[in-house]
């Protein structure tokens, strides 16, 4: 599809005469993100996790959503990633209304209260970072949408890299 660019004219009260054809930008191919986040199981398989981060055996991770947490404002959807009675994998995402623009200060913030090192976690959502305490590692990244903040964050055991963790993110970031 074409859209015309008509040439406007500047002097003399002359009515513009010409147009130019420019093709139109193309479709995206993106998915759509989502308007109201609802689960964080349904954002993030099991199966997905297991694929980023490589299985270590023939048993596969089940996922299990967790209570949604509403408490100071916003509303948090969990949901546990494991087998054989352990969960080691844990993504939450959170709304948090008419925040939008505290994407970078929300960071911040989770930085300064972990206590620990930190280091940023840089192309993907608005702002991100990524730190190690208590024997596991956590990335948390923030993404805009209209005027809401939404918080990711995934916790896995230490000795996965963080690279891993902001891939499986961005399978997540994609969609919110």
């Amino acid at each position: 599809m074409a859209v015309a660019v008509l040439a406007a004219g500047c002097g003399g009260g002359e009515p513009a005469t010409g147009g130019e054809w420019v093709a139109a930008p193309p479709a995206s191919t993106a998915p759509a993100r989502l308007a109201k986040v609802t689960s964080a199981c349904k954002l993030l398989s099991a199966a997905t996790v297991m694929k980023v981060l490589g299985p270590t055996s023939k048993s596969t991770l089940k996922a299990r959503e967790l209570p949604v947490d509403k408490s100071d404002g916003e509303v948090a959807y969990s949901c546990a990633y494991g087998k054989d009675g352990q969960e080691p994998f844990a993504l939450t995402v959170s709304t948090r209304p008419d925040q939008s623009a505290k994407a970078e200060s929300t960071i911040e913030t989770i930085a300064a209260a972990s206590g620990v090192e930190t280091t940023p976690v840089d192309d993907l959502g608005t702002a991100g970072v990524g730190y190690v305490k208590d024997a596991f590692r956590v990335v948390a990244v923030t993404v805009p949408y209209e005027t809401d903040l939404r918080l990711v964050i995934f916790a896995a055991p230490q000795i996965v890299p963080q690279a891993k963790l902001v891939e499986v993110l961005g399978q997540v970031v994609t969609k919110i």
